[in-house]
């Protein structure tokens, strides 16, 4: 099942990324590559979200959508055009 990801670009480029993964392991690696990395599940970077709780979200609801720590929102969805 490939995944479509989109990821914001804040840095002024206004260089937002839409793509392709495999699958949710292959897209979330790109976020959480480090253990110092930090992602959160809402813009005010109060709530902490691993990489766990991301991959459960998924798993129920087939999309995720995140912050990461320069407050870039993060979306990665199930792709429709490759369900099964």
């Amino acid at each position: 099942m490939s995944v479509i990801v989109y990821a914001q670009d804040l840095s002024g480029r206004k260089d937002d990324g839409y793509y392709t993964k495999p699958d949710i392991s292959a897209a979330l690696d790109i976020f959480f590559d480090t253990p110092s990395t930090v992602n959160f599940v809402d813009d005010g970077a109060e709530h902490v979200l691993s990489r766990e709780d991301a991959e459960a979200i998924f798993a129920q609801d087939g999309r995720i959508s995140f912050y990461n720590a320069d407050g870039e929102k993060v979306v990665i969805t199930r792709d429709p055009s490759r369900s099964a």
